[in-house]
């Protein structure tokens, strides 16, 4: 006989971790919808290019700095709204984030 439990378990599954490659001056996804409390996981794909992520928002603001190649960022989204992150080296790349 199998027991379910939807308790405390099943809060802990309500947050999401999706990574994001920065790679060929582009996000991989570009765009994405989430959840309060879902992380982002930055990770420069890029053998050897920089990348600087950043969002500049009323309600927060995130810097990763530079990431050398195979680095990675990590991003836990506490606010709702539309943000994007851009790459302060290479001004065309963005990745909108949708968060509800």
């Amino acid at each position: 006989m199998a027991l379910l439990a939807f308790g405390p378990a099943q809060a802990s599954l309500s947050s999401v971790v999706r990574i994001v490659l920065q790679k060929s001056r582009r996000y991989d996804p570009t765009d994405l919808f989430l959840h309060r409390g879902d992380t982002i996981t930055l990770v420069n794909g890029d053998e050897n290019a920089v990348h600087h992520a950043f969002i500049e928002a009323d309600q927060f603001s995130f810097d990763a700095g530079d990431e050398e190649p195979g680095k990675q960022a990590t991003l836990t989204l506490k606010e709702p709204g539309d943000f994007v992150i851009q790459c302060g080296i290479h001004p065309k790349m963005k990745l909108t984030l949708h968060v509800q």
